[in-house]
């Protein structure tokens, strides 16, 4: 059932504190594109092609094609590189902004670590092929950052371009109790900002931007925020260029944190020392730390995050709609911007284990769990898709 709601009396609501999302969508779930093994997530090209790439863990991409179906053939395969120990595996997958001229695009996966630690973090780049667009040139990776983890878990393992055609990478904290959220010089616990270049001689195979919040201070010249624990999935709003950051909780709180286009960098959202809203297991304190514009509990059996998109598709009444879930419940959660954001209201419960979100290039959504991919619809709106997948 589609909703409206009376400005005056959004506006009222708004001018008294009281401000409740209203369900945008009637849900109905269908499975498409066949079965996949362990999907993280699903991204698209910005090609033109309407294709959508499925992000395996094992180390796979897939793809489903304009017509919703799974081709056979991998775009890529790597699975003898990547180490899935713990949560490791292939986690992220982003196409460079001018991928349809110079087929470059962007995985995060995890290998064997250095020196006894258990898993590394790679950014690594590929190139498709020249002679299928459905098959990428394996051959052509060259790795542009490398960072290693103390443990196998808060990988992080998202990256994405923002619309000032930077790469962000959201880094955990290394795991096993770290404390590393807070030190400027670690990666960990952070996002990332890099300007990656395809200049042979540049080393490493990037540059900072001039912009970056701590170029010339104290603080690796990469990040781009701070205090973070497991930013496992992050997502820009195609319109407004605003970034959500979904942010695993240890034993308290699991946050969706927010920062506008207009940021200019070196946000604090609080870990070790905060937990969402509340004191962290830190013992410390951060002056000016972010609180998150959206926090739930464990309460009913949730216990980690998994961030999603804001709507920005066809469909009217869920304009501005940012849907995420939660690991553990399945529940799939929505927050809408009134004047405040919402709290975390459940669009439905998916049954299963949600692992990942993603978007087409026409604005439609998608979940992952199980090995389904399934489809999402509005009851009286066909047009938001949804993908299960992982585990």
């Amino acid at each position: 059932m589609k909703y409206t709601l009376n400005l005056l009396t959004l506006i009222f609501l708004s001018s008294i504190g009281i401000v409740e999302a209203q369900a945008p969508l009637n849900p109905v779930f269908t499975q498409i594109g066949g079965n996949f093994s362990t999907p993280l997530g699903v991204r698209n090209a910005g090609d033109g092609s309407n294709r959508l790439f499925v992000i395996e863990r094992s180390g796979r991409i897939m793809i489903i094609d304009s017509n919703d179906n799974a081709l056979a053939t991998p775009f890529l395969n790597i699975t003898a590189l990547v180490d899935t120990f713990f949560e490791g595996g292939l986690l992220g997958l982003a196409f460079h902004p001018d991928y349809l001229n110079n087929g470059y695009f962007y995985v995060n996966y995890t290998s064997e670590g250095l020196g006894g630690n258990d898993l590394l973090t790679n950014i690594a780049r590929y190139q498709v092929s020249s002679g299928d667009d459905n098959v990428a040139n394996a051959g052509s990776e060259e790795i542009i950052l490398s960072i290693d983890q103390p443990a196998g878990n808060h990988n992080g393992g998202d990256i994405h371009f923002g619309a000032d055609g930077f790469l962000y990478i959201g880094m955990g904290d290394g795991g096993a109790g770290s404390s590393t959220a807070q030190n400027m010089n670690s990666h960990l616990g952070k996002m990332l900002r890099i300007d990656p270049s395809d200049t042979a001689s540049v080393v490493p195979p990037y540059t900072i931007p001039e912009s970056n919040p701590f170029v010339g201070v104290a603080g690796l010249d990469e990040i781009w925020a701070v205090g973070l624990r497991n930013p496992y999935r992050f997502s820009f709003d195609r319109d407004t260029g605003d970034l959500f950051i979904a942010d695993v909780g240890a034993g308290s709180r699991e946050e969706v944190d927010f920062q506008a286009a207009t940021s200019t960098g070196g946000e604090n959202y609080g870990w070790n020392c905060r937990e969402g809203s509340i004191s962290g297991p830190g013992g410390c304190s951060v002056n000016g730390a972010i609180d998150p514009i959206n926090e739930y509990t464990h309460a009913g059996g949730r216990c980690s995050i998994t961030g999603g998109y804001r709507y920005r598709g066809v469909e009217t009444s869920w304009q501005g709609t940012y849907l995420y879930a939660d690991f553990c419940s399945g529940d799939i959660f929505f927050t809408q911007f009134l004047g405040n954001w919402t709290s975390s209201e459940i669009l439905a419960d998916a049954g299963t284990n949600v692992y990942g979100f993603g978007e087409s290039e026409d604005g439609r959504l998608f979940y992952t769990t199980g090995s389904r991919v399934m489809e999402i619809n509005d009851a009286d709106f066909d047009d938001v898709i949804f993908i299960n997948g992982f585990e």
